[in-house]
């Protein structure tokens, strides 16, 4: 155990900070396998989008000295383009080009007239416009100029992401990786269901709950199964997963002297360097490493461990992924149904229902009866965590709380 353990959440987010000092290095991907990743790069237009003058209606393309002043022309239909043709001829004078929308321009046009403003009789049309109506022209460069800075290193990649950069014909992409997640649980009491349970006995229910939350953090995740309470086990297991990942997380813990068990086995090939936060529930979270891999030990009540991931497990992810942590957490406020008390100094996380008005939006959030940390039927109630920090201890009804969603990574 290092001199200074640390106690409050926040100092645990800290000395997270500060342990992990660099994130996982950057990978070149393709575009078609980056879809979730963060991006490791500030990405610059490599052309102008568009990369043509493009009609921007269905029409015709003419020349705005072939158009009177009062709106009027009657030209001839020298050509017809269509989005996806690669060459146009020239626009001559008195002539119009049929158009579609999204094909490419003609030399010598400078605006496109609609085509409800527009009669064709044999090979002439007939215009009537006004002189001022928009061009109906995407102009090279109108959307994104080449140079632009257009995506900024630590950005996600989602769909519109993704079509930006498929726009510029991009074929790959720097990101941080996935952080390779060993998800581990512990307990002569757990059983893999389904299957047989015996008295004594219950369904391990922390990896198919943990698990998706890790993926919405941005995990690659491998379910490593159940250990039983055999420190040789353990540490075994530990090992092989601290040799494959980088981030073993294990819930539960022995049956008798979880810190002590624990303790006894991380050291062993690593070091415990924090246990105990002041945090309910959740409170047996401990962080350290085994063959310099980072850890971290989760509780093993199902309440407590999706606290203790919530709020410390995404910003390791973070960390690893490049993220920052103190600080970075995207916060929603929300009012509370009803008062709450809770001694000062501590942080307590609770189980909430948002409350929404008539047209669907969230207005308030009220807490769940609290019936355990080992209880999984609020668990199925709940959509949010309300987070109570160390320095609130009286809430009143309408004061606005920290609220967090419970199974996507509220850190991005």
């Amino acid at each position: 155990m290092g001199k200074q353990m640390p106690q409050s959440l926040q100092d645990a987010l800290a000395f997270i900070a500060d342990y992990i000092e660099a994130p996982l290095p950057p990978v070149r991907l393709a575009l078609s396998a980056a879809f979730g990743h963060m991006l490791a790069e500030d990405v610059r237009a490599p052309v102008s989008l568009p990369r043509n003058d493009l009609a921007a209606m269905d029409g015709f393309a003419v020349r705005s000295t072939d158009v009177r002043e009062d709106g009027t022309a009657k030209l001839i239909v020298g050509q017809t383009i269509t989005a996806g043709q690669t060459k146009t001829g020239e626009l001559r004078r008195g002539e119009a080009a049929r158009i579609t929308t999204g094909a490419l321009m003609p030399p010598g046009a400078d605006r496109v007239v609609v085509v409800e403003d527009a009669q064709v009789a044999g090979g002439e049309v007939r215009l009537q416009t006004s002189v001022n109506a928009k061009p109906h022209i995407r102009r090279i460069g109108e959307d994104v100029a080449r140079g632009l800075l257009v995506l900024e290193a630590g950005v996600r990649l989602g769909p519109g992401q993704l079509a930006l950069l498929t726009a510029f014909g991009l074929r790959s992409v720097l990101v941080f990786p996935r952080p390779k997640v060993g998800l581990l649980s512990t307990g002569d009491e757990l059983v893999q269901s389904p299957g047989f349970v015996a008295a004594g006995q219950i369904y391990d229910t922390n990896r198919p709950m943990l698990l998706p939350m890790l993926q919405a953090a941005g995990s690659e995740v491998t379910d490593l199964g159940i250990a039983k309470d055999d420190p040789e086990e353990i540490l075994a297991r530990l090992v092989e997963a601290a040799r494959d990942h980088d981030l073993p997380i294990t819930s539960g813990g022995a049956s008798v002297g979880f810190a002590d068990h624990m303790t006894e086995v991380v050291s062993r090939r690593g070091y415990l360097e924090f246990w105990k936060l002041a945090l309910r529930p959740g409170k047996p979270i401990g962080f350290g490493d085994v063959d310099d891999c980072p850890i971290l030990l989760l509780p093993g009540n199902p309440l407590a461990a999706i606290a203790g991931f919530a709020l410390v497990g995404r910003a390791l992810v973070a960390r690893l992924e490049g993220r920052k942590v103190v600080g970075s957490r995207a916060v929603w406020r929300l009012p509370v149904s009803g008062p709450l008390a809770k001694p000062s100094g501590r942080t307590d996380v609770l189980l909430g229902r948002l409350r929404h008005d008539p047209s669907g939006g969230a207005t308030a959030v009220e807490p769940l009866p609290y019936q355990g940390s080992a209880s999984p039927r609020y668990l199925a109630e709940a959509d949010v965590l309300i987070v109570l920090h160390a320095e609130q201890a009286e809430i009143r009804a309408g004061e606005p709380v920290e609220v967090l969603p419970i199974w996507q990574d509220g850190m991005s």
